[in-house]
């Protein structure tokens, strides 16, 4: 099976999950926000708000995989792969901007707080929990790119809030420990930050066609050079479209007239050390 197939495989696999989990969330969001408004509870009622975000970004990322498979065009000559992290962007900045009006709503608390009934805590976040574990587990099963890594960072920054929250119910209900409430909010937001961060720089650096993690323009260069000293590396590019496909561009000029097949062996030489398949690498000897 070559490289393009597999990536195709794949991209269909990661389609169903994201239907299963997408799915999934979005119904217990509903069964949480009707029971909320029969029980007259506004933790219920928000929670399952919250897992309507949550259905957004995977509904998001299924769009992504699914426009990913797209045919080129003419207009579009790489596709539709950058819709991946494009979306991987998008939950990446909302993983730091939710847990930051956390952190905002938390400091509030603290300075004016407000009753807590720590019965309903534990149900909403063992319910939580549960099926944040279901639709982590779902998509666990899936191709681990960019798309699929920012999608679970979202069901994991959930699990990480329900947990807290379920502990924290324990601390009132035994301890009385109404603080924790707002402190916890505050711990678990600057863990899903962190998390949020790493997928923003990723996929922006993708977005901006920087050199992938891994891949140095130094080292093709010298590996060249190394080769013929001859000749006089002018340029490389190395960018990607997506984490999964890269490209380069190397601009080379020789003193000593042209080397015949020198295009295949640079091709052949930099493919070998760097992994990037020949079709993929493109040469100017002049």
């Amino acid at each position: 099976m070559s490289a393009s197939q597999e990536q195709y495989v794949n991209h269909n696999k990661n389609k169903k999950l994201f239907i299963w989990a997408a799915g999934l969330t979005i119904s217990f969001a509903l069964i949480e926000i009707v029971y909320g408004f029969i029980s007259g509870s506004l933790m219920i009622i928000g929670d399952g708000v919250h897992m309507s975000s949550d259905a957004i970004s995977l509904i998001l990322s299924l769009v992504a995989a699914i426009m990913s498979t797209k045919a080129a065009t003419k207009k579009r000559t790489f596709g539709y792969k950058r819709f991946e992290p494009i979306a991987a962007f998008i939950n990446g900045l909302t993983l730091i901007l939710i847990p930051l009006y956390i952190m905002y709503e938390a400091v509030n608390r603290m300075i004016r707080p407000v009753e807590i009934i720590p019965e309903q805590m534990i149900t909403v976040g063992i319910i939580g929990l549960l099926i944040n574990a279901l639709v982590g587990y779902i998509l666990s099963k899936g191709d681990a790119n960019l798309n699929m890594r920012s999608a679970i960072l979202h069901v994991f920054a959930d699990m990480i809030t329900s947990l807290s929250a379920v502990i924290v119910a324990l601390a009132i209900m035994f301890f009385d420990l109404v603080w924790l409430d707002p402190v916890g909010s505050i711990v678990t937001s600057f863990i899903i930050i962190r998390g949020g961060i790493s997928i923003t720089k990723e996929s922006f650096n993708i977005l901006m066609e920087g050199t992938p993690e891994g891949y140095s323009v130094d080292e093709i260069k010298k590996s060249i050079q190394r080769m013929n000293g001859e000749l006089n590396v002018q340029d490389v590019k190395v960018w990607c479209v997506n984490e999964a496909e890269v490209y380069t561009m190397i601009r080379v000029k020789t003193t000593g007239g042209m080397i015949k097949n020198m295009q295949k062996m640079i091709k052949d030489l930099v493919s070998g050390s760097t992994k990037i398949p020949v079709e993929n690498i493109f040469v100017d000897v002049n």
